[in-house]
Order: C-alpha cells, then sequence, then structure tokens
C-alpha cells in the first residue's frame, strides 16, 4: 500500500491535543450530574406515578436504580473522556439487564448519549478516540440484534408478539428500526462531539495566530524604534560630528598660530565660527527631518538637506583644514547625479563627508580625492562615489581598520554607516587599503535611474 492510498486518522481529525478542562469547570460537572441526577429521580418519580414502571416492587426499586446509575459517568465526562464512555456503555448495557422500562426512559438515553459526546468532544488522542468509538458502536449493534431480532424481545417489551401484517416481517421490521434509530443516534453524537472538538481546534489556531501576529507587531514596533535610532545615531555621526572634527583641526591650527603668529589666528577662529553655525544648520535640518511623519530616508528630501552638488563644498580649506582635497567629476556626470531623489543624493553626500572624516582622523594622509561618476542608461544605469587618501593609518593598521569597521554594538558609526547606506540604495560598499600603493579607499557603486526630464 503506498503512502498516497494508506489510511492515517489525521485525515479525519489533525494532530491536535485538546487542552483539559480548567479546575473550575470540572467542579461544573459534578454540579451538572448533581442536577441531572435529581431531575432523573423526579422523572423516575412520574413515571411511578402514571403506572408505566409496573406494580411490581422490585422491578420499580431496579428502575430507579438503573435510571441514577446511567448519571454517574456524567461527573467524569470530561476529566476521562474515553474512560468514561466505555463504562457509560457497560452500564447501558447491565442496568438494562435490571431495568428494561428504565433503558427506554429519556433520562437514559440522555445520559449516554451525551457521554458519547464528550469522549469524542474531549478524547485526546484522536485515534483511539475513533477506534473506542467504533467499537462500541459494533458491539451495540450486535447486542441489539441479539435483544430485538435473535431473541424477540422487542416484540415482548412493546405487546405486539401475535400482530400480523404490514410491508416487513417481525425480524425485518425490527431490523429496520433498530439500524436506523441507532445509526441516527450514534451518528448525531459523532458529528456533535467532532464539530464540538473542531471548534475547539479552530479558536486554539485563531488564539496561537492572533499572539503570533501580536509578537510580529511588537518586534516590527522595535525594529522600527531600533532603526530610527541608527538613523539619528548615523545622521548625527556623520553631519554634526563631521563639522565637530573639522572644529577640532581649526582650533588646533589657531592654537599653534597664537603661539608663533597671533595675527594668523584669527583665519582658523572664524573658520570654526563658521564650522559651528553649519553644525547647528545640520542640527535644525536633522531634528526638522525626524519629525516630519512618515517620511523615509530614501525617498523626495528637502532643498536644505545637502546634494551632489554640496560635495564640492567639502573640498574647501574652511572644511579640511590642512587636508588637500580634490573633486574629479564630470560636468555631465555632475548633471546626471542632481537628477537623483534628494534621498539618495544626501546618502551620497554623507558617505563622502564620513570617508573624508576617516581620513583626517585616522590617517597621516596629505591628499584626497573624491571621484563621483555614473554610466549605464538613463534607466537602467548606476552611480558611483570613490575616496582615495595617501597616507597609512596613524599607529597600527588595526587602528584604523577598527574606526573603519565598529563592532556591532556601534552600528551607524563610521564605515558601518557608509555600509548601511549603501546596502539601502541596494548597491554595494569596498572599503580598505588601496593595492600597489600607501592609502585608503572608500569605494560605493548602487543602481540609478536618472531623470533627464527634469
Amino acid at each position: 500500500m503506498t503512502s498516497s492510498t494508506r489510511f492515517s486518522f489525521s485525515q479525519i481529525d489533525p494532530d491536535w491535543e485538546r487542552p483539559a478542562p480548567s479546575p473550575a469547570s470540572l467542579r461544573k460537572d459534578v454540579l451538572i450530574w448533581l442536577v441531572v441526577l435529581v431531575v432523573t429521580l423526579l422523572l423516575n418519580a412520574a413515571y411511578h406515578s402514571a403506572g408505566l414502571l409496573g406494580d411490581d416492587s422490585e422491578q420499580i426499586r431496579n428502575s430507579y436504580w438503573a435510571a441514577a446509575g446511567m448519571t454517574l459517568p456524567l461527573a467524569a465526562r470530561r476529566r476521562f473522556p474515553l474512560t468514561m464512555m466505555l463504562v457509560a456503555t457497560l452500564l447501558f448495557f447491565v442496568l438494562s439487564y435490571f431495568s428494561v422500562i428504565a433503558s427506554a426512559t429519556l433520562s437514559y438515553q440522555l445520559s449516554y448519549f451525551a457521554v458519547l459526546y464528550a469522549g469524542l468532544a474531549w478524547g485526546k488522542n484522536r485515534a483511539m478516540t475513533w477506534i473506542v468509538y467504533a467499537l462500541i458502536c459494533l458491539i451495540v449493534l450486535l447486542w441489539f440484534m441479539m435483544g430485538w431480532v435473535v431473541t424477540d424481545a422487542g416484540y415482548q417489551i412493546i405487546g405486539i408478539e401475535d400482530y400480523q401484517g404490514g410491508l416487513f416481517s417481525k425480524p425485518t421490521a425490527s431490523y429496520v428500526m433498530v439500524i436506523f434509530t441507532n445509526v441516527f443516534y450514534f451518528g448525531c453524537a459523532a458529528i456533535m462531539g467532532r464539530t464540538a472538538w473542531s471548534q475547539a481546534y479552530q479558536r486554539t489556531i485563531l488564539s496561537a495566530q492572533a499572539q503570533q501576529l501580536e509578537a510580529q507587531s511588537a518586534q516590527m514596533a522595535e525594529d522600527a524604534v531600533t532603526r530610527d535610532r541608527l538613523r539619528i545615531a548615523r545622521e548625527l555621526h556623520d553631519s554634526v560630528g563631521h563639522h565637530v572634527s573639522s572644529m577640532g583641526v581649526q582650533a588646533a591650527a589657531a592654537r599653534r598660530a597664537l603661539e608663533k603668529k597671533p595675527e594668523l589666528a584669527a583665519e582658523p577662529l572664524a573658520n570654526i565660527e563658521k564650522l559651528a553655525r553649519s553644525s547647528v544648520t545640520e542640527m535644525k535640518n536633522l531634528i526638522r527631518v525626524l519629525r516630519a511623519s512618515g517620511e523615509d530616508e530614501h525617498s523626495s528630501g528637502t532643498s536644505k538637506e545637502p546634494q551632489v552638488v554640496d560635495i564640492l563644498s567639502l573640498a574647501s580649506p574652511t572644511v579640511t583644514g590642512n587636508l588637500s582635497v580634490t573633486v574629479q567629476v564630470s560636468s555631465e556626470d555632475l548633471t546626471m547625479l542632481s537628477t537623483l531623489q534628494q534621498g539618495t543624493q544626501l546618502s551620497m553626500y554623507r558617505m563622502v563627508q564620513e570617508a573624508l572624516t576617516n581620513a583626517r582622523k585616522h590617517s597621516a594622509a596629505q591628499r584626497v580625492v573624491i571621484a563621483l561618476r555614473t554610466g549605464g542608461s538613463t534607466h537602467e544605469g548606476w552611480a558611483e562615489l570613490e575616496v582615495t587618501d595617501d597616507g597609512p593609518g596613524v599607529g597600527s593598521n588595526s587602528k584604523r581598520e577598527g574606526s573603519l569597521a565598529p563592532t556591532s554594538t556601534h552600528q551607524g558609526y563610521g564605515v558601518q554607516g557608509i555600509r548601511e547606506r549603501a546596502a539601502a540604495l541596494g548597491g554595494t560598499s569596498c572599503v580598505g587599503r588601496r593595492e600597489g600603493t600607501e592609502g585608503w579607499r572608500v569605494q560605493v557603486r548602487f543602481p540609478a535611474t536618472f531623470d533627464t526630464h527634469s
């Protein structure tokens, strides 16, 4: 038998175990049993008063005991569902032997039905549950066939053993009644029990999905906060940090000038003033952008944010101090780059700015070259920036490596910020020593679409 044709109980019910009822629910089951017991005894008293139990005192007494005994499995029907199904079936046969009349009463039949329903609704092992239920159905069917067809007990009970007529013979009529009555009885118990189990399963699945969605929502909110924190840290480092670093260079130049030629300190001090104002402007722009709700870093920016053309100003001595900076870009490439989204231009500016800061702070370079290039077609093009210097790292090589590749706990700083911006643009970044010569290189290339109609 192949796997495609082999039967599995998982085809009927999923492999899921229904959680056990709470202690409060189990106590409620006992209370319900007591109520059913009282009602059953009252109904039996009504049957007695109506003369339906006969006039035999032993038969009447057995009827009370049988009716009451059949309610016992109700007290633990959800605590031990399969066990109570078997116990109730055994009681059904045994008590019917002592009181045939009691077995035909409404309370007797409903008590047994409720236990069967609970067994199918609360059975933990679904394969075993269906096996036990099928076995019970088979036993009950054989018992009724023996009682109604083989021994003619059914005719004797209802007093029609001498009746002749109708479409069916007596055995056939009894067989039809037994089959249809019990198919309906056990079929309803199976359908209702499985429906209750399936509804509980669906509730559990929906609850788990709701918890998963809630956890995902919380994680997304946390990730959004983390991204915002990284963005703020990156912007502060790349913008204000760059100006503060330049102010440090100019302050050192002013201090040396004051020691030798105080009249030469005026220019560095003026540069410090300009850089301080630029820092305040950058800070205001950063705060304004962060306050703007729903604005993505790489969507449309504002005209006050630095753009590609502002990279030319990074070569100013006011910014670079004693570092010689050259920007290499053709007018055609500059025009093409200026058509990029403002958020993309801002990212390019920040990456160049950070590369300059690293060259000034962490190397003995004297000269830095900034190269901006474009290529490809208008709609499937690429843009590239490259910043190279001619100096080795100050001190050990690992120090400059450390400044360029901070640990994960400091993401958003140094070259990590460059890599994050490059990745956000869908591009690649290459940071390291220049081959065949001293110096360092930062190269970023990303796909670009140029708006030549703007």
